[in-house]
């Protein structure tokens, strides 16, 4: 069934929404509305339904999708005649695959709203995140495009995403720190509205924003060592459970007294719990606990579970060879850091 959402004045333009995989038109009603309150119609079609009906006459016309819907809708555009496309959390690398339900919700969605739905849809089809997913076309529509996405979407990695902006003159792309696989509705749900209102506006009715003028830049006094907020997060999250002792302690728990985002350490805590750092029976719902003692813990093993290893930006340089070798050894000196206790 082909669910609407129109304004209550005149129509700026039509926004239809291929969904992504497990999920149906309900699941955007939130969306919908956002979009419908600032002009815009937005449509999210029957699968048996054409384009020939989707979009409003006299009216900007916008193809969006996430998920595989985002691949569908850039075929699409390929196709039919559209003013903008608008590709949310697209598939262009495998990432990891939620092993169950816990699992997923996580993976999906940070939002506590838009949780609670998803728990209590009826509709909704859980599990559809495995699996391979379609080729993307091989090339954008020469149409202005929008790319959103979560820097933290472990199924969906955004670095494509990125690598395919850069390479399509027409393209802009708006990356959510600690976005996740849905991100039109994810947490930061008012902020992507806005950034596709802002799209369509300049798209539809040419109002652009100006750049701003760069600032002057600052003298560096110290070239320090970078380390991720993944890598930090891991590290305070472990030792916050090597001081809790045998006892399981909840996500929210860890999160609310180390100061860390929720979403970021659900995640993480997954991606420790695969490397056999931390154990849980339930899920985050259950809890987690070191899989072993604290001591027996490295700096190592923590960065190789959430990073893959110690990296260099240096890699391509010339003389790399001197930074890998240094990438090497702070590897090794990582690996005889215990988490907690003495060298």
């Amino acid at each position: 069934m082909t669910r609407n959402w129109v304004p209550d004045g005149p129509c700026r333009g039509t926004v239809v929404v291929l969904p992504g995989r497990g999920e149906n038109p309900a699941v955007y009603q939130r969306f919908g509305r956002r979009l419908s309150a600032d002009g815009y119609a937005v449509v999210v079609p029957d699968p048996d339904s054409g384009p020939e009906t989707w979009f409003r006459p006299g009216a900007a016309r916008f193809l969006a999708g996430t998920d595989v819907g985002a691949l569908r809708a850039w075929a699409l555009a390929l196709e039919v005649e559209v003013d903008g496309l608008i590709l949310a959390g697209t598939p262009l690398a495998q990432g990891q695959q939620p092993a169950d339900r816990d699992e997923e919700i996580g993976v999906r969605t940070s939002c506590p709203v838009h949780r609670e739905l998803l728990e209590n849809d009826p509709e909704f089809q859980w599990g559809r995140l495995t699996g391979d997913v379609p080729e993307p076309p091989k090339r954008l529509p020469d149409v202005p495009t929008l790319l959103l996405h979560g820097d933290a979407d472990t199924l969906a990695p955004v670095a494509p995403v990125t690598s395919l902006a850069a390479k399509h003159p027409q393209s802009s792309v708006a990356v959510f720190k600690d976005g996740v696989h849905d991100i039109l509705n994810d947490k930061f749900h008012r902020s992507v509205a806005a950034r596709i209102v802002l799209f369509c506006e300049e798209v539809a009715k040419g109002a652009v924003l100006l750049p701003e003028t760069p600032a002057a830049p600052r003298a560096r006094r110290s070239a320090p060592v970078h380390i991720s907020a993944r890598t930090d997060y891991s590290v305070r999250a472990l030792r916050d459970l090597a001081g809790s002792g045998p006892e399981q302690v909840k996500c929210e728990v860890i999160a609310r007294r180390q100061g860390i985002p929720l979403n970021s350490l659900v995640n993480l805590m997954i991606e420790l719990r695969r490397a056999g750092l931390v154990t849980s029976q339930r899920g985050c719902d259950g809890g987690y606990s070191l899989a072993r003692p604290a001591g027996e813990i490295t700096i190592g093993e923590v960065v190789r579970a959430v990073e893959g290893g110690v990296t260099s930006v240096h890699n391509d340089s010339p003389g790399a060879e001197v930074w890998r070798e240094l990438g090497r050894q702070v590897g090794e000196f990582l690996d005889g850091v215990p988490l907690v206790g003495d060298r």
